[in-house]
């Protein structure tokens, strides 16, 4: 898997963006145009699910560019700026997710290096060093007894 190159522009930008949807209360529809908060994006939908709403977002855009110049509105211009925003924050939670995911096998691939790592220091102790580990640890054990 390559390297997800998620940095702290990103992240920022992503907070800017999601903040801005979360103030004005807007919503995404996904593709059977269910309407999506900002909540709903981070953390119930898939990236598969970002994807199509992505793809979705692009479409719509280009459907608003290839409009006629000669009768464009501002509020053609205000929908354009705002589903070109929509999606640039679902690629940011796109990659914010890949990147989490990317973080998480990280931890597990390491947990789990560490400890082959412990096995192996544990193999290749001599009987004398068991002896000395356990002998110290019955001697920091204190009796219960009254």
């Amino acid at each position: 898997m390559a390297k997800i190159n998620f940095t702290k522009q990103h992240f920022d930008k992503m907070l800017q963006l999601a903040v801005g949807m979360l103030i004005n209360n807007e919503t995404i529809s996904n593709k059977f145009g269910q309407p999506l908060n900002i909540v709903e994006l981070l953390h119930t939908c898939t990236i598969s699910t970002l994807n199509g709403i992505r793809i979705q977002l692009g479409k719509n855009i280009t459907a608003i560019e290839e409009k006629d110049e000669w009768v464009e509105t501002n509020d053609n211009q205000r929908q354009l700026e705002k589903l070109k925003a929509q999606k640039e924050l679902v690629n940011y939670i796109i990659g914010y997710k890949r990147y989490l995911l990317e973080a998480e096998e990280t931890a597990k691939r390491k947990a789990e290096l560490k400890k082959q790592l412990e096995s192996l220091k544990d193999a290749q102790k001599t009987p004398e060093d068991r002896i000395k580990e356990i002998e110290a640890e019955l001697n920091s054990l204190e009796d219960t007894q009254f």
